[in-house]
């Protein structure tokens, strides 16, 4: 069960000035991160000129999906979270690759670059931990909570034959106060096949070209009533005027409660 950290301090949004920082962080990726779809063999090693791509278009995404993160509301997803921790490895995995795959067609990373060697994921994590820290993130790895099952767990039944005993609270252990954990994947260029006409969480069909960048976010949260795990694909397009990747849509891949 993987659950949002322990005590967390409340980010604060980003000022403009941390803002110029990011932006002159991934300044870069914005002119050559956009390179033509490139769909290399399975297992397949980067090149080191693969490797420095990779890094610089994760580094605008991952940027793009914290900024879309703060600057939402209480009303239509994306929301604002309050007490939210990042793990800046992709997928939240040693590896940066995911440990397991969402059964989503072209959902894997690897259609998109080949796969990178240590030093250069290690290097994408370390931008990723510079992008939180300018934009007044909390980073770090999951925390497992004793007694607190998921949010639809119901009370055990009372025990037979006992009088008025009381039942165990499988959410004794939980945070008292709602606590987050988020994990973003690698960049996935285009809209995956298997999310092609599918409805995003506003309800309409979605269906994008190859200049889109996918993003596969998942949200832990942690609560008085147990907690819960969302999965989703964010598509990010280019701004016509700024040059700078804009959240298009989200799409809800799946949740476990």
């Amino acid at each position: 069960m993987c659950n949002s950290g322990s005590e967390m301090k409340i980010p604060e949004r980003p000022t403009i000035a941390r803002l110029v920082l990011i932006c002159c962080l991934v300044a870069a990726t914005a002119c050559r991160s956009a390179q033509p779809r490139q769909v290399p063999s399975a297992g397949r090693q980067a090149t080191p000129a693969e490797e420095l791509t990779l890094i610089r278009a994760d580094s605008e995404v991952f940027a793009a999906v914290v900024r879309a993160q703060l600057d939402g509301g209480s009303d239509d997803y994306p929301y604002h979270l309050q007490r939210v921790r990042y793990d800046a490895r992709p997928y939240g995995t040693r590896s940066g690759y995911p440990e397991v795959f969402a059964g989503v067609q072209g959902i894997d990373p690897t259609l998109t670059f080949a796969r990178a060697g240590e030093s250069a994921i290690d290097q994408l994590i370390d931008n990723r931990k510079q992008i939180l820290q300018m934009s007044g993130v909390q980073s770090g790895g999951p925390v497992s909570y004793n007694q607190c099952a998921g949010a639809r767990v119901p009370l055990p039944p009372p025990v037979r034959g006992a009088a008025r005993t009381k039942r165990a609270d499988v959410h004794a252990g939980c945070p008292k106060t709602p606590e987050y954990y988020v994990t973003v994947g690698l960049p996935i260029r285009g809209q995956p096949e298997g999310l092609r006409n599918a409805r995003d969480t506003r309800g309409r069909r979605v269906s994008m070209g190859d200049d889109v960048w996918t993003a596969l976010v998942d949200e832990h949260s942690a609560g008085p009533k147990g907690w819960t795990w969302s999965q989703y694909a964010w598509l990010f397009r280019r701004g016509r005027w700024n040059g700078k990747l804009e959240l298009a849509s989200t799409i809800l891949i799946g949740v476990v409660e």
